[in-house]
C-alpha cells in the first residue's frame, strides 16, 4: 500500500530585482522527504501575483553547489551529475490576488538521508520582479 506525503511549502528566497529568462528563480532549497518515492505533483504559489511564468524545477540526488537568486542558471558540471530529473511547470492559475502553478508528474527519486534538493529556473520570457523574498513557495506531493 502506498502513502502520500506532502512537504511543507518552502520559500524559494527569490531576489527582488527583475528576472530574465534563464535566471535561477530563488536559491536552492531542501525538503525532508521519505528516502525514496515518486513525485506526483508540484505546486508553486506566488502571493505577489507576478506575470505568468514557466519554471524548470531541477531535482538533485544530493546537495548541489547552487546558483544565486537572479543569476544565470549555469549549472556546474559536478552538479549536472547529481540531477535526478527536471520538470517544466507551465500551468498557471491566476486568482486575481495571487497565482498558483500546478503540475502532475511521475518523477521517481532517491533522497539520501531523507533530504531532497531542488533549484528552480525561470524558463519563459516574462521578466517578473517580486516584492518580497518570501513571495514564491514550492510544495511537493510524493507517493511512497
Amino acid at each position: 500500500m502506498s502513502h502520500i506525503w506532502r512537504t511543507a511549502r518552502t520559500s524559494l528566497a527569490v531576489g527582488t530585482d527583475a528576472y530574465a529568462q534563464g535566471d535561477a528563480l530563488g536559491t536552492k532549497i531542501s525538503f525532508s522527504v521519505p528516502d525514496e518515492g515518486i513525485i506526483r505533483s508540484m505546486v508553486i504559489t506566488d502571493v505577489d501575483d507576478e506575470a505568468s511564468v514557466t519554471v524548470n524545477v531541477w531535482v538533485f540526488e544530493s546537495e548541489p553547489t547552487g546558483i544565486a537568486a537572479n543569476a544565470a542558471f549555469a549549472l556546474a558540471d559536478a552538479d549536472a551529475e547529481l540531477v535526478q530529473g527536471v520538470h517544466l511547470i507551465d500551468t498557471d492559475f491566476d486568482s486575481i490576488n495571487n497565482r498558483v502553478k500546478y503540475e502532475e508528474m511521475a518523477m521517481p527519486y532517491v533522497a539520501r538521508g531523507g533530504l531532497l534538493h531542488v533549484q528552480c529556473e525561470l524558463e519563459g520570457s516574462a521578466t517578473p520582479t517580486f516584492a518580497a523574498t518570501t513571495d514564491v513557495r514550492l510544495m511537493l506531493v510524493i507517493e511512497h
